[in-house]
């Protein structure tokens, strides 16, 4: 995939623009499985935007960690430590009125119902925005497969592929979400995810 370094200044100024013009704090969830580019596009997103970003993997235990990179998929037990960690990175950032109002991105697979629920506990609906990354799965495996120094074992895509859980329509109606497609380049999608901040 392209540097984000490379984004168009005409993208980048849509989003700093933007985001002078907010009046309230907003979380982005860039989220999906392994493969989808959560790192790259949160990344991305958060420099065109000039906020904050955490990456999930940096809340995860060591042992969730050593399982993974032996290709043991977690449970929704080892999830719960990982998710509430999250969630409370999100609580404090929306509560710290030391910050001038911008936006935090995340990224975190949040493949299940009851993990976005996790995610979203305490949290009002318009101050988080998931953000679901979508493809098939032999793009997805051929990313994983030339992705480099990362403890994730790509024999788990089937598993995170069966365990994803599309948002229901309860999910849709209590909480915004966005739906990208991979395939296309990183300005595109940046340029698409500008258009549901708006």
């Amino acid at each position: 995939m392209a540097n984000i370094d490379n984004l168009s200044e005409e993208i980048k100024n849509k989003l700093e623009k933007q985001q002078k013009q907010k009046d309230q704090k907003l979380i982005i969830v860039i989220m999906g499985v392994s493969g989808s580019g959560k790192t790259t596009i949160g990344k991305a997103i958060a420099s065109s935007l000039g906020c904050g970003f955490n990456d999930a993997d940096e809340f995860h235990s060591e042992e969730n960690k050593e399982k993974m990179k032996s290709g043991i998929p977690l449970n929704d037990e080892d999830r719960k430590p990982w998710l509430s960690a999250i969630n409370k990175r999100m609580i404090e950032f929306l509560n710290n009125d030391e910050n001038e109002i911008s936006d935090h991105v995340f990224t975190c697979s949040a493949l299940k119902s009851i993990y976005r629920d996790q995610l979203s506990n305490g949290i009002n609906k318009d101050n988080l925005l998931f953000i679901l990354l979508q493809g098939t799965k032999q793009l997805l495996s051929e990313r994983l497969q030339n992705r480099k120094d990362h403890f994730f074992n790509p024999t788990l895509l089937d598993s995170q592929l069966s365990t994803l859980e599309l948002p229901t329509q309860s999910e849709l109606s209590n909480h915004h979400y966005a739906f990208i497609d991979i395939s296309n380049s990183i300005d595109d999608i940046v340029d698409e995810i500008f258009n549901y901040l708006k």
